[in-house]
């Protein structure tokens, strides 16, 4: 089996392309997207996973990361932010290409990737059929609550993520206006698998747990909506998570 791997931009966004070379034509496609501080190669294999599967694979640089860092680290919020915008953009300009069926599309990410697929479902002019955020939560306030440690204030400035000890309390009155649990309501249309680390300290799964109770009332289809939670698993996916993303997208893509 002949998986191809080819790079694009698309009206400045660098992504990598991935499909298996067959006869069908027309592949539903699957957008993933990487964690903060990461690039659309750290996630290769995933996307490999997803081609191998038959999907085509679309893995952007998110904004300010991979080929789109200006040297200077992007701050979380903007970068989710701003990737969350392109998506449509992206979807669009495969309208016309003769190896994807842009009317069949998912939404993957891990980590920071997650927090972009839980952001832009929660738009009123999304053009998914499936989301699968991966190690990630809908509570940005759990996210920035985190930093507030000594320990973790001290690697942040050493990195160059934070100046100083204010900021904290910024991005905590940012997360609490922007973080998509906000409007769970809009993701009740929108087939949803939410794969979880019960020892992630650094997207706590409580949030997830809660964003699915908050929906489970109100989904569509109570089929269409799960959170699977990983014992023993911290801040990283696992082969099993992946393989349940895939069938995840087989099902309702």
């Amino acid at each position: 089996m002949e998986i191809i791997v080819r790079n694009n931009n698309i009206e400045g966004v660098p992504l990598l392309e991935l499909f298996r070379m067959d006869q069908i034509l027309k592949k539903p496609m699957i957008i993933v997207y990487h964690g903060y501080l990461g690039r659309k190669e750290f996630i290769l294999p995933q996307a490999y996973l997803l081609a191998v599967n038959g999907f085509f694979v679309v893995v952007p640089d998110a904004y300010g990361h991979g080929e789109r860092s200006s040297g200077q680290i992007v701050d979380l919020f903007t970068s989710i932010t701003k990737s969350v915008s392109e998506i449509n953009m992206i979807i669009d300009s495969y309208k016309d290409s003769r190896e994807v069926d842009y009317t069949r599309v998912g939404l993957a990410g891990y980590s920071m990737g997650g927090c972009i697929t839980f952001s832009y479902i929660t738009l009123m002019d999304k053009k998914i059929k499936a989301a699968v955020p991966v190690i990630s939560t809908p509570d940005w306030v759990s996210i920035v609550e985190r930093l507030k440690t000594d320990e973790m204030m001290a690697d942040l400035k050493a990195r160059g993520i934070l100046s100083h000890e204010s900021q904290v309390e910024e991005y905590l009155k940012i997360a609490e206006t922007i973080q998509p649990i906000n409007r769970y309501e809009a993701m009740k249309d929108t087939p949803l698998l939410m794969l979880c680390g019960e020892k992630d300290s650094v997207t706590p799964p409580a949030g997830v747990k809660k964003l699915y109770e908050m929906l489970r009332p109100i989904f569509f289809d109570k089929s269409a909506l799960k959170y699977s939670m990983y014992p023993g698993v911290g801040h990283s996916d696992t082969t099993e998570m992946n393989l349940e993303l895939s069938e995840w997208m087989k099902r309702f893509v």
